[in-house]
């Protein structure tokens, strides 16, 4: 009777304890509202091209991937500075280059420096994609090689779009050398959302539906990644 007693206090003490345990793994991993403020924290959103570089340009609608750019950025901040407590900041609010006048190497280094400028934690650079084959078509996202914090975010974030049931081609997250990317010190990620070379493309990107499920998508993508910083 007394093994019978003593096996079963055994059994429930483990049961506490290992329940304790993943009470307490839930707890460190859950993030909480305060977190989903992101107080402190700072994030800096660069719309692709501006000023005299337009940029991709649409072949049924005539898009000028600039301008989508631009107005896809404004949709993101609104929706951090909404949802968060987040300082978000844009590389350019107007069609304007950030150097007017110099080359686009010089350019683009520009929109670097101003991350270390303004100690932003996270870089996300807004872009349109374009193509000779006009059946490609979709949303990629892209990291620099070898740095797996920024291929951490462009995972996160390329999973948040998707969440939205968006109806077009995941790409998935790609590795590329571009210079806003491999000359960052933070974080920094380029989205590709659709193909201006491909009709079906272009219509979605226009449309209020896509650009309201993108911008919440990159939203949530961002809050997750810089939540758990």
């Amino acid at each position: 009777m007394n093994k019978k007693i003593i096996a079963s206090s055994v059994l429930i003490i483990l049961t506490i304890v290992i329940g304790y345990q993943f009470f307490e793994l839930d707890i460190f991993n859950r993030v909480t509202a305060e977190d989903l403020r992101l107080k402190g924290k700072t994030i800096m959103l660069d719309p692709g091209h501006g000023g005299t570089e337009q940029g991709a340009k649409g072949i049924k609608h005539g898009t000028i991937e600039k301008d989508l750019n631009l107005k896809v950025a404004k949709n993101i901040k609104k929706e951090l500075e909404e949802r968060t407590d987040a300082k978000v900041i844009m590389t350019r609010d107007t069609d304007t280059s950030i150097l007017s006048g110099t080359d686009l190497k010089k350019e683009l280094q520009a929109r670097v420096d101003l991350v270390k400028k303004n100690s932003a934690d996270i870089y996300v650079s807004i872009h349109h994609d374009a193509f000779q084959d006009t059946k490609a078509e979709g949303i990629t996202t892209h990291y620099a090689p070898s740095r797996s914090q920024d291929k951490k975010l462009a995972k996160i974030v390329q999973e948040a779009i998707f969440a939205q049931k968006i109806d077009t081609r995941n790409r998935g997250v790609r590795a590329s050398d571009y210079l806003v990317l491999k000359e960052n010190t933070v974080p920094a990620i380029l989205i590709e959302l659709g193909f201006t070379s491909n009709e079906n493309d272009e219509e979605r990107m226009n449309s209020e539906e896509f650009q309201d499920k993108s911008k919440k998508g990159i939203a949530d993508g961002i809050i997750n990644f810089l939540s758990r910083r």
